[in-house]
């Protein structure tokens, strides 16, 4: 089993809900989840042959919860991406410097050297209840995270580093690492994949959604149109070590000289 050893994301929250938690007997983390996963490639109109510079959008979407049950939060994430679309970090520099869980976006990025910002996007936090359910969600949004992409600290990492006032101190890093496919994925197309091995925990919160683009202007990523669609594949394990996996595709067309 995966342990719950990680810190409680906005724990003072946590508490507040934590009395609207209701265990589900016979249903599994995937059971409780409605999983979805977010990914976008800009432009689309690309060489059939030669890799370009591109936008690489990467996120996941979930369901929230009613019941306030931990086993519907993830306990780790990986998102593989076809052959033709590369991420090489080590074109861009490393930030290495300390940054703790909370520190404001500002102060992020005034750590760090500017070229180890990668790009960013947005989260939201959802807390349990009985108008939980969509489509009436929003009542129960606790949080809108801002997230920045930070290269490093080491060799294939990444900080996705996140900052809301309402979250203050307990505002999550969330490590990430950029690893080659594994075999049963390069089976099927893919060639690389963003690894979260310790997803952040939340109590009886849950982050409904969690996504980051990485920015053309960053030259790390690079893509082409062959075959003419990418592929996205998430898996996602939850605390009680049940998985699913969702996919997406996109399609592209190749640009003639």
């Amino acid at each position: 089993m995966i342990k719950k050893s990680r810190m409680i994301v906005a724990g003072g929250l946590a508490v507040v809900v934590a009395t609207a938690g209701i265990a589900v007997a016979g249903t599994t983390g995937a059971d409780l989840n409605d999983a979805n996963v977010v990914s976008k490639v800009t432009p689309s109109k690309l060489s059939k042959k030669k890799f370009s510079r591109v936008n690489v959008l990467l996120g996941v979407v979930n369901s929230p919860d009613s019941t306030g049950n931990e086993d519907a939060n993830a306990a780790a994430e990986r998102i593989a991406w076809s052959k033709n679309i590369k991420i090489d970090l080590k074109k861009a520099p490393r930030c290495t410097a300390p940054i703790a869980n909370g520190t404001p976006t500002a102060q992020a990025k005034a750590a760090c050297p500017p070229k180890s910002f990668l790009g960013g996007g947005k989260a939201t936090v959802h807390a349990p209840g009985p108008a939980c359910t969509p489509p009436q969600a929003d009542p129960c949004k606790v949080a809108d995270p801002v997230v920045s992409v930070f290269n490093g600290p080491g060799p294939g990492q990444l900080r996705l580093h996140t900052f809301s006032p309402a979250l203050g101190p307990a505002s999550p890093i969330v490590d990430a690492r950029i690893v080659r496919a594994n075999q049963a994925e390069r089976r099927q197309g893919f060639g690389q994949a963003l690894s979260v091995p310790e997803a952040p925990v939340t109590g009886a919160l849950k982050i409904t959604s969690f996504n980051a683009k990485i920015l053309k202007s960053k030259k790390v990523a690079s893509a082409k149109c062959k075959p003419k669609k990418f592929k996205m594949k998430r898996t996602v394990t939850y605390f009680d070590d049940s998985r699913e996996s969702v996919s997406k595709t996109q399609k592209c067309k190749v640009k003639r000289r």
